[in-house]
């Protein structure tokens, strides 16, 4: 299990939870057994079957949420939320994870995600296997199933830091493969299979039944479809509304209807000095949006170096942190007094470099982080990956909540606001605004 700490084993009458004092296994039907989980974090009213089980024991798990599995192993930091029905005879939900209210699993064999995985409110999975690698991010209302997917031949296999946009449809009748560091529009949909009843094979029609492929560094665009037997090359790029009706070779962009190739695209090594500038213009869009989160930041004389701090009430002492953006060759400026020290590394660490020095660390070039994690540090993260500079994948990407959007979202209602918004809600009611 790793650093995964494992409080309950299934299948003898003294399980160290029992020993506790705080878990009971309740014998149900076959070889599953109802478990009854008295600990922080686990709702009362959250089911869990299974034959074995190990969770860690920070875990999350909402109102009205089933688990069942022959064998259930969720990671530390997890978060389940309430209405979820997970159901597959492994499941596996490495750490730090997190389940929006009302995912639905079904999954005959394996159910297997690694790290970090976000898997959004209302999606729902159904296949004979599920596998995938470290930042996983399902959107909203997504879907594996649609016609097929109860098959022997339904199986789905998923890279690490792969984001499947809003309301997308993977139809894995046969197997879809996609790769690491795909990311798709919303709508995607992938078909396996299909057929009509009025052009069968008597009329000279053959069903289409063919597994898919996406290759790593793919992009692929708002609502687009991808049908079966396509197989799509690696840093290719599909534009948005397209079909994709037949293969794609590497580097290229496609789009249309059917997507053809327009044209070859290679990526450009930068010099030292673009390098530079690139990375700073993100660093200062991240200044700017502090600053309208209602914090503070800015640059020191025209170097590469910003000053931060943190001004939520909430938050005594403020947090204040030092960012700089420099190159492995740079001596690096280990942190003194209050300040935190983040920097982001251009073109990789320094030689030798210590990654237990206390610092926030983030080499954009190999896509690495390290050091302490805070509120500000992880919204620079988050920045940088909005800029197609994402770091570390064992965690989930956070940010600073907007102040103006904050303070109307923190009250539960009216009777909570402050006198201004107070007053103002009611002259809106009664018409006077």
């Amino acid at each position: 299990m790793g650093s995964w700490s494992v409080l309950l084993t299934i299948g003898t009458e003294t399980t160290r939870g029992q020993a506790e004092g705080r878990n009971e296994p309740r014998k149900g039907k076959g070889c599953m057994k109802s478990w009854s989980l008295d600990r922080p974090g686990i709702h009362p009213s959250a089911r869990i079957h299974a034959e074995e089980l190990a969770l860690a024991p920070d875990v999350i798990i909402g109102a009205g949420t089933v688990l069942i599995g022959d064998r259930i192993d969720i990671g530390a930091g997890t978060v389940i939320g309430p209405g979820c029905d997970l159901r597959a005879s492994h499941i596996r939900i490495g750490p730090e994870s997190e389940f929006s209210g009302h995912v639905q699993v079904l999954v005959a064999e394996a159910f297997l995600v690694g790290a970090a995985a976000r898997i959004e409110n209302g999606v729902r999975i159904t296949c004979r296997s599920f596998t995938a690698g470290n930042l996983l991010y399902f959107g909203e209302g997504s879907q594996v199933g649609y016609g097929g997917t109860t098959a022997s031949t339904a199986v789905v296999t998923i890279g690490s830091r792969v984001t499947v946009g809003q309301w997308s449809i993977l139809n894995a009748n046969l197997p879809i493969t996609i790769g690491n560091d795909v990311g798709t529009g919303s709508y995607l949909a992938i078909w396996t299979h299909g057929y009509h009843f009025g052009h069968g094979p008597l009329d000279g029609f053959e069903p289409s039944y063919a597994p898919v492929t996406v290759e790593d560094n793919v992009w692929l665009g708002f609502q687009i479809t991808i049908l079966p037997g396509v197989s799509v090359g690696r840093h290719t790029m599909v534009a948005a509304g397209a079909v994709v009706a037949s293969s794609l070779p590497e580097r290229v962009m496609a789009g249309g209807v059917p997507a053809k190739v327009k044209k070859s695209i290679a990526a450009r090594k930068l010099t030292p000095d673009e390098a530079m500038a690139a990375v700073i213009s993100v660093v200062e869009r991240w200044a700017l949006e502090l600053d309208w989160k209602g914090h503070q930041a800015s640059r020191r004389d025209g170097k590469p170096v910003w000053m931060a701090e943190s001004r939520t009430p909430e938050v005594t002492p403020p947090e204040r942190m030092q960012v700089t953006v420099q190159t492995c060759e740079q001596p690096v400026d280990l942190p003194s007094g209050p300040w935190h020290h983040a920097v982001v590394f251009v073109d990789g660490l320094p030689e030798g470099f210590d990654q237990e020095c206390g610092i926030s660390f983030f080499d954009v070039r190999a896509g690495l982080m390290g050091g302490p994690r805070t509120r500000l540090s992880e919204d620079l993260r988050n920045e940088l990956r909005r800029n197609a500079m994402p770091c570390g994948d064992t965690h989930t990407f956070t940010s600073v909540e907007p102040e103006p959007f904050r303070r109307l979202s923190k009250f539960e209602d009216l009777h909570d606001l402050p006198h201004g918004l107070g007053a103002r809600s009611e002259e809106v009611a009664d018409g006077a605004a």
